[in-house]
C-alpha cells in the first residue's frame, strides 16, 4: 500500500472540493515539519487543517498557485491499494 498526500481546499459555503494538489513523496519529511504533525503519526495519515502560513509554505515547496483565502485547506492522505490480482 502506498499512501499519497495532497493539499486539497474546499469551497467555505459548500465544503465542496475547490483545489487539489499531489504533493511528491520525496517532500513528506518538509511537509510533515510544515505541517507540524505529531510524532505518533508518522505516515501523517491523518487529516490537518492548515493555516494560511502553513497554506503558503506548502504552496511554495510544491511550486503551486493558492491564496490561503479561497477556500479551507487541508493536508490529507489517502492509500492506493496494489492493482487488483496482485500481492501488496
Amino acid at each position: 500500500m502506498r499512501i499519497t498526500h495532497r493539499l486539497i481546499g474546499y469551497d467555505r459555503q459548500t465544503d465542496r472540493m475547490r483545489f487539489r494538489f499531489d504533493i511528491p513523496e520525496p517532500l513528506r519529511p518538509d511537509v510533515k515539519r510544515i505541517v507540524n504533525v505529531p510524532q505518533d503519526d508518522p505516515d501523517a495519515v491523518w487529516s490537518y487543517q492548515l493555516s494560511g502560513a502553513q497554506v503558503r509554505a506548502l504552496a511554495n515547496l510544491i511550486g503551486a498557485q493558492v491564496d490561503p483565502d479561497q477556500a479551507e485547506f487541508y493536508l490529507e492522505a489517502s492509500a492506493d491499494s496494489a492493482p487488483a490480482g496482485r500481492a501488496a
